[in-house]
């Protein structure tokens, strides 16, 4: 009986060291894929590209980069490709039915683009475990096969910045979160625009006159991350908290790809603000001349008005019918009131009759709202839309006032 009992017991030690040494080997490799990766080994980069001048690239790109040494690959997943030749381009594109898609380029490719325009390309590597970063490529690639690589583009939440964004915190897994470590200014989506804008004053007042009410309210820093470099400043000093608790820095290391290499922007002189100043002072000037000659200079009245209300009128179509984020609670068209298109014919009719124009009332009770609603804080208003509105207001006014003024014989 002794030794029949033996061997069995013997058996039993040797299966019990077999599946201890196996426990160890696999809680070596599952210590292994949780490590983050090492100098050469596959790993993953967010690229911030610095502003370009044309306007689709004033706030920069950003873009993720997949590197393999071993096997010799390098390349860049662009969320920002579009194509001005898709069909019916401008119109889907004021009506917030824009289409963006992915691909994965060559990375050498990708580089020579901005290094041809001058911009800067900043890459961050990021610190991702090789588990992490199999599950990223492989999501990313899943992405950019036909069938799923195109995407509604949105400017603030949901473009090139913000899907790489998603892209990699996504693939963390659960139980952990990035932290960012910088704190956060109070900021305001219409300020942060304005801070890519500045140089470009065109393109700033344009976005003021489009952008409605809803940019005025404090952005969160997820919102502010639409734009590129506010994502790298964030990722600089942000930390992944896995699921036990430990803090690992984001990113492993950063590297200047390319320096910028721009020429400097030739400065133009004709700004909204001196434009709409130059407004003010021909509308006082035409007034002069129409109390010297005892005329009316109607065309005068033709091109201002038809100005303020076809601007009305765009505003209201993108208020009504654009997908586009914060253009519909926009105030704007209290001043750019379509309403102008309506009176223009009668103050014309009126005008070239030499009878009163009272109904211009109309005009001043709008923009008198106007005025109203930028003291009140409702919308924040560029200073060049104040000239306009002052010389809407006064030439209003005029028309209303001009045979009393007309008797005063000022001049």
């Amino acid at each position: 009986m002794i030794k029949s009992v033996v061997p069995s017991v013997c058996g039993a030690r040797l299966n019990f060291f077999k599946v201890k040494k196996l426990s160890i080997l696999l809680l070596f490799l599952a210590l292994l894929l949780a490590t983050p990766l090492k100098a050469g080994e596959p790993r993953f980069s967010l690229l911030t590209c610095s502003p370009s001048e044309e306007a689709y690239s004033l706030f920069g790109h950003t873009a993720l980069r997949y590197c393999d040494d071993e096997r010799q690959v390098d390349m860049v997943y662009n969320y920002g490709y579009f194509s001005f030749d898709s069909p019916n381009f401008v119109w889907r594109f004021i009506l917030g039915q824009t289409d963006y898609l992915v691909a994965s380029v060559p990375y050498r490719f990708f580089i020579q683009e901005y290094g041809e325009r001058g911009s800067s390309v900043v890459e961050q590597v990021l610190e991702l475990t090789p588990a992490q970063v199999v599950r990223l490529r492989q999501a990313l690639d899943t992405n950019c096969l036909p069938a799923n690589r195109v995407y509604r583009y949105n400017y603030f939440y949901r473009n090139c910045t913000t899907m790489a964004r998603d892209m990699f915190i996504g693939v963390l897994g659960e139980g952990c979160s990035i932290v960012y470590g910088n704190g956060q200014q109070p900021m305001t989506l219409r300020q942060a625009l304005a801070s890519f804008t500045a140089v470009h004053p065109w393109y700033s007042f344009g976005i003021d006159l489009l952008m409605g009410s809803d940019i005025d309210k404090a952005a969160t820093r997820g919102e502010l991350q639409f734009a590129p470099l506010n994502l790298m400043d964030d990722m600089a000093k942000a930390n992944i908290v896995d699921g036990n608790g430990n803090v690992i820095p984001a990113v492993r290391d950063t590297n200047v790809l390319l320096e910028e290499n721009k020429p400097a922007s030739v400065r133009n002189n004709l700004t909204p603000f001196n434009a709409s100043l130059l407004l003010l002072l021909f509308t006082f000037v035409i007034m002069l001349c129409e109390l010297r000659s005892n005329r009316a200079f109607w065309g005068f009245d033709l091109l201002l008005m038809a100005l303020q209300g076809l601007s009305g009128v765009l505003l209201l179509f993108l208020g009504l019918c654009s997908e586009h984020p914060a253009v519909d609670a926009n105030y704007v068209i209290l001043l750019l009131n379509p309403l102008a298109l309506v009176l223009l014919p009668i103050v014309l009719y009126r005008m070239i009759r030499n009878r009163s124009l009272t109904l211009m009332w109309v005009q001043v009770a709008f923009v008198a709202l106007f005025f109203l609603s930028g003291i009140i804080g409702l919308q924040h208003y560029p200073a060049p839309l104040y000239f306009c509105a002052v010389a809407i207001l006064v030439r209003s006014l005029f028309h209303i006032y001009k045979k009393r003024i007309c008797e005063l014989n000022i001049v």
